[in-house]
């Protein structure tokens, strides 16, 4: 199967530039577990060779474009309705690029090309809306735990008959196509840049490249990164009660509940090149995760050589800075790698230091985040090799 990803790579390079410059900042997986072919998400592009090795070339691809499309519209990292299911998301993408791509209004598509989606027909519901009316409009036809037949539930929302095989697969499938997808504003800007810097969309109809251009949003919310990445590196651990009933049983039942816990380490610059101003918005940053329900935090400065490492359990108004000398963040890492404990590593810094080196023992995940734009613009491409990087608005 990586010939087969490698020959449409290739002839991507030569005549869709908008798709290849896409895939190149995919991670390609293979993932034989899942039930589905291809799917996206999580910066990857995963696929099932078991399910695809009696698909032909050109068959690939059609399924390789519909992600690429699906990427560029970013129905994998944004825009997903607060409590709408996984199979109401992925049919309401299909039904949306659909709709775009070969509904009644469509332009500058091939008569002969028609993507293998799940139409608004089929649902009863009209074309050209947005990709969040899709989803809530499927979702009203899904039963919150078990899915039925979604034509019957239109037609008849009393009918509850059990699915066919045939459409337990495509609701199954829809299920793990959409499994990778999170709300992720660093990969949304990531795809926003390319689309600002696309000059040919190749074959992509112009009604589609008009709905990727909408979707472009204006810069990062930090505010946002930093929510994602505590909701990341969130353990939890979960335990029966009858105390809460069961969400379909009520109390016949045992209900659960979920206790979160995290160990967050904050590592502070306080080199000389290191404002007071920009300090102040460092710490200012760190007390904000106590809103965010971090209950503790350990916080160390560096600059070329690590301070104490303290333990927060509250917002500090007052802060004591040692150090402004040179800045290294290695001291930092190998902090991290003799005391893997940690399930998260946030670096405030402005980036201005040589790079690192990660310890493959290191299992924290990390974001760096710069003091302004320009700091995270010339240190991004490195920064990016460890985690995620943002900047703040000063």
């Amino acid at each position: 199967m990586e010939e087969v990803f490698k020959k449409i790579a290739e002839q991507w390079f030569l005549r869709e530039p908008a798709y290849f410059a896409l895939y190149c900042i995919l991670q390609l997986e293979v993932n034989d577990k899942m039930n589905c072919m291809l799917r996206c998400g999580q910066g990857k592009l995963q696929y099932n060779p078991t399910m695809l090795v009696r698909r032909s070339t050109a068959e690939v691809e059609l399924l390789m474009r519909i992600e690429m499309i699906r990427l560029f519209l970013k129905h994998p990292y944004e825009r997903q309705p607060e409590g709408t299911s996984r199979v109401a998301m992925a049919l309401g993408s299909d039904v949306c690029i659909k709709s775009a791509y070969n509904g009644p209004n469509a332009t500058g598509y091939k008569s002969d090309e028609q993507l293998p989606l799940l139409s608004p027909e089929f649902f009863k519901l009209q074309h050209d809306m947005p990709f969040e009316w899709y989803v809530r409009k499927i979702e009203d036809m899904i039963d919150e735990e078990s899915i039925q037949n979604v034509q019957s539930i239109q037609n008849n929302p009393s009918d509850r008959k059990n699915l066919s095989k045939e459409q337990q697969d495509m609701l199954d499938s829809a299920a793990a196509r959409s499994e990778l997808w999170e709300e992720d504003e660093m990969r949304s800007q990531e795809i926003n840049d390319l689309i600002d810097k696309m000059n040919s969309w190749g074959s992509i109809p112009g009604k589609v490249v008009q709905q990727i251009q909408a979707s472009t949003k204006a810069r990062i919310d930090y505010r946002k990164i930093m929510q994602g990445f505590r909701a990341s590196v969130l353990s939890n651990t979960m335990r029966l009660t009858r105390m809460r009933p069961n969400r379909r049983t009520g109390f016949q039942q045992m209900g659960t509940i979920r206790k979160f816990d995290t160990k967050l380490l904050v590592a502070v610059d306080v080199s000389g090149s290191i404002s007071d101003k920009t300090l102040s918005h460092f710490y200012s940053v760190i007390n904000k995760f106590f809103k965010y329900g971090i209950n503790e935090i350990d916080c160390v400065q560096f600059d070329c050589e690590l301070g104490e490492v303290k333990p927060l359990r509250k917002a500090s108004r007052t802060v004591q800075v040692f150090g402004r000398g040179g800045t290294s963040f290695q001291p930092v890492f190998d902090y991290l790698a003799e005391h893997n404990i940690y399930d998260g590593l946030i670096i405030l810094t402005d980036g201005y230091a040589p790079h690192p080196k990660m310890d493959d023992s290191i299992v924290a995940k990390i974001l760096w985040v710069c003091e302004d734009e320009n700091s995270y613009n010339q240190s991004k491409d490195w920064m990016q090799l460890y985690g995620r990087v943002c900047w703040m608005y000063l």
